[in-house]
């Protein structure tokens, strides 16, 4: 991306992310998710993967969402305590706690520091094997516990950066949760939604960079 690209991303109020930066998966977890951590309802779920990605699952007693993929018997998927349930029905149920415009003072800030670094290398221990790119964009950010559970309300974040291995993002609270499930419609591009492991926060001024690998995609 040139720097007149960058530009004319920044400028705009809803700017799409490059193309070029569509979520690659490096990163893996592997884990079971025996009991909802909400309820201690038994349940069949594991972590997902690059191969295997995440998809929505209500817990059958409280209601709580899991981004998981099934466990198998027999090589078969099989899933107890939990039902699949649509991604946009999640969102739409979600969506009602949050700001459609996010934070404009936050989105400004964020756009002048991505036009000032937009020529400017990244500078630092560089953890991402792929490129990244300086773009202020709105994307929401759906807090997921250690077990992948929806543990928190949603968020619309502007990005700092993003590659196609992660992101990074500009938020006014410090996150505690280790996985973030991120939707990238609110940018204006169809790329699915993916799950992103937090790998660093540190301050940016008035707010917090947090950064993060993405993990696998989440399915509709």
């Amino acid at each position: 991306m040139d720097a007149e690209t960058n530009a004319a991303a920044v400028e705009t109020a809803e700017p799409a992310l490059p193309r070029e930066a569509a979520p690659a998966f490096d990163a893996a977890v592997d884990f079971t998710i025996e009991r909802c951590s909400n309820c201690a309802t038994p349940v069949s779920l594991r972590a997902p993967t690059f191969d295997a990605p995440a998809s929505p699952w209500l817990c059958r007693r409280c209601g709580s969402v899991y981004f998981a993929r099934a466990q198998e018997r027999d090589g078969r998927p099989f899933s107890a305590g939990t039902r699949p349930v649509s991604y946009f029905d999640v969102m739409k149920a979600i969506n009602v706690h949050i700001e459609r415009r996010g934070d404009p003072a936050l989105q400004r800030d964020v756009q002048r520091l991505v036009e000032c670094l937009a020529d400017k290398p990244f500078a630092g221990a560089e953890a991402r094997r792929r490129k990244r790119y300086p773009v202020a964009a709105p994307v929401t950010a759906i807090p997921l516990a250690g077990d992948l559970r929806v543990s928190g309300q949603p968020v619309r974040v502007m990005t700092l950066n993003i590659s196609s291995g992660g992101l990074a993002f500009a938020h006014r609270r410090r996150i505690a949760e280790p996985f973030l499930a991120v939707d990238f419609t609110s940018c204006g591009i169809d790329i699915l939604p993916a799950i992103l492991r937090v790998t660093r926060m540190r301050p940016l001024s008035a707010a917090f960079e947090v950064a993060g690998q993405f993990l696998c995609r989440i399915m509709h």
